[in-house]
């Protein structure tokens, strides 16, 4: 009896939390209090007054306000929380103002829509901030109607700073800045920083996506909510609370099933009656099992509350494909690759593609162990040891020149260890530095030297590559993820009967790469490599490692970086960055989901919203 007695409490209670979270608090967010315009009309006669008391229904009262204004950036909350009114509204002495707050029915062309655009790290001035600020663009040039709300941590950078910064950022410098609403998110900003977590990282900074995400509709709730930084834990109570719909940007997903290779226990199958020695580190062991395990289906059942996912390449997109499959038969779902846009209209400006380059190979890169400085320095050490052994001519051996920052601690003494093994290989003659340069100067490289190195495994994306292939510098590449399946893809589909260099660029791998398997291979020298081809099951890829693809480039077969095979391979590579990651490219199809977007918030509030609500 006193089972069901439990079961009973426990059933009401969370039938309780579901009345409110699906009934209570989507008419506090949304819904204004009684007798609301009269308020506002009475605040806006006080002449002296000027600010909007309204308590918790900030974010109801805040909707009316940026929906009816001529000015809607006017209300955003860097200064306070307290709403004050716009002086270009105030002006509107017709009454148009008041009569703009009105509720609109779902089919009225005169509605507009907020797109809150879910992205704290706004002002950081990475690659996932040109993506955020190149689809603001593009979203506010679909439609007069659309206005943006960007949900930031940045609070100690006023609005007019951030968009300037976009400007000389990003060369992003037509954004109708009226209609772009900066909401400060204070409260719960440490949340979703990893640092913030001592233990459990991964489920703290998803339980603190979800608290910022509350913070961020508690200001002001959008119509429309998208993520383009990748916090999926914003996507629970956006569903349940606001019922619109959500679009995911995923530059990478924050855990797969890879990961769990890593485990001593992959799965329950596997576990068995430890001895005795081992019954601590085996306990510890399934708890580890367990909580991967919490967090991959907890990451699955987000993924199944978007409307539109987009990845930023082939690999993102086939690892999100095959973990976030419980929506794929919703109606309307949609799930895409769009690349990043990486401004090469702008980079492939001027370039030259004729005359004579230095025989250089450039690596631009963070000074970041990830990036695989060492394996570079090795495998050219290894080259140049079998070059000078067969006595070819110093002028045919290309030189290394190592370009990057340093941001922390950490990768200073990355740097510092570089240059001490330069050292005692003995490769300064061959080696230089170029550290924490300028804009300009990294253009001055890109526009001089002949060759560019990428070698980091699995890098999701690679707009250092792009960089390269913008400027006329051929690509040296690591065989995976974004350079090989999206970058340095041959031009035309022109078809080619190896798998280590195509008409853009070459590749290579290494026997340090995490996928590397000694029984796939046939060579005693191991010079090329065998790797099994994850996108076609059951193939094998052959790669040289950089050693032997330098080699090969200029001792072995040197027609294929002779002059004019390597000025059409910089045509080639132009011609196709221009063709998939131009900015251009990237706003026209942003546009085409922006408009999925607006028709899919129609349908949900007919569908899912309830009474009042449905107009609000």
């Amino acid at each position: 009896m006193s089972f069901l007695v439990v079961v009973g409490v426990i059933g009401f209670v969370a039938f309780g939390i579901l009345q409110v979270v699906s009934t209570v608090l989507p008419r506090l967010l949304l819904v204004p209090s009684q007798n609301w315009q009269d308020k506002i009309k009475k605040e806006i006669e006080q002449s002296m007054t000027r600010y909007l008391k309204v308590g918790n229904k900030r974010s109801s009262f805040r909707r009316r306000l940026v929906l009816a204004s001529k000015q809607p950036s006017f209300y955003n909350n860097f200064v306070n929380n307290k709403i004050k009114f716009a002086p270009v509204d105030l002006r509107n002495d017709d009454g148009g103002f008041l009569e703009e707050m009105t509720k609109r029915e779902v089919r009225d062309p005169r509605r507009k829509i907020i797109y809150g655009f879910f992205h704290p790290y706004a002002n950081n001035g990475g690659g996932g901030e040109r993506v955020l600020w190149q689809a603001v663009q593009a979203t506010l040039a679909a439609s007069d109607r659309n206005i943006v709300a960007i949900y930031t941590t940045n609070y100690e950078s006023e609005p007019s700073l951030i968009l300037d910064k976009v400007e000389t950022k990003f060369q992003i410098a037509d954004l109708d800045e009226d209609r772009i609403v900066f909401i400060y998110l204070r409260k719960y900003a440490r949340m979703i920083d990893g640092d913030y977590w001592k233990l459990f990282t991964l489920i703290g900074q998803l339980f603190g996506s979800i608290v910022l995400s509350w913070e961020a509709m508690f200001e002001l709730s959008p119509d429309i909510w998208i993520d383009t930084i990748g916090l999926p834990g914003s996507y629970l109570l956006v569903s349940l609370v606001l019922k619109i719909p959500i679009m995911s940007y995923v530059h990478y997903p924050i855990i797969q099933p890879e990961m769990f290779n890593k485990l001593k226990f992959q799965g329950l199958s596997q576990i068995k009656v430890p001895k005795v020695s081992e019954i601590k580190s085996d306990v510890f062991a399934i708890g580890k099992l367990i909580y991967w395990s919490g967090v991959f289906y907890f990451y699955k059942y987000l993924g199944s509350l978007v409307n539109i996912t987009l990845a930023n390449g082939s690999w993102t997109f086939n690892h999100i494909s095959n973990i976030w499959t419980l929506n794929k038969d919703q109606p309307g779902y949609e799930m895409d690759i769009l690349y990043p846009p990486c401004g090469t209209e702008m980079l492939t400006k001027n370039v030259e593609t004729l005359g004579q380059r230095e025989n250089k190979l450039l690596f631009i890169a963070q000074f970041r162990p990830e990036k695989r400085h060492s394996l570079i320095l090795n495998q050219y050490f290894k080259f140049l040891a079998n070059a000078t052994r067969l006595g070819a001519p110093l002028k045919s051996i290309p030189t290394l020149v190592f370009l990057g920052s340093c941001r922390t601690p950490d990768d200073t003494k990355t740097l510092q260890d570089l240059k001490q093994e330069v050292e005692d290989l003995k490769l300064h003659d061959y080696v230089e530095f170029v550290v924490d340069c300028s804009y300009e100067d990294i253009m001055v490289w890109l526009s001089k030297v002949k060759f560019g190195l990428n070698a980091m495994w699995n890098e999701h994306f690679g707009i250092g590559v792009v960089e390269y292939m913008s400027r006329g510098v051929i690509p040296l590449c690591h065989a995976s993820a974004g350079p090989l399946l999206d970058i340095v893809t041959n031009w035309n589909n022109e078809p080619t009967d190896v798998s280590w260099y195509n008409n853009t660029g070459f590749f290579f791998k290494d026997k340090s790469d995490p996928d590397f398997d000694l029984h796939l291979q046939s060579g005693a020298d191991l010079e090329f490599l065998q790797f099994s081809d994850r996108n076609n099951k059951g193939s094998v890829s052959t790669y040289p490692t950089l050693a032997k693809l330098l080699d090969e480039l200029f001792m072995t077969n040197p027609d294929l970086v002779s002059e004019d095979r390597l000025q059409l391979m910089r045509e080639n590579g132009v011609r196709s960055v221009l063709k998939k990651f131009s900015n251009a490219v990237f706003s026209s199809r942003w546009v085409e989901y922006s408009n999925l977007l607006s028709n899919l918030e129609r349908v949900y509030r007919e569908e899912r919203r309830t009474g009042i609500e449905k107009v609000y």
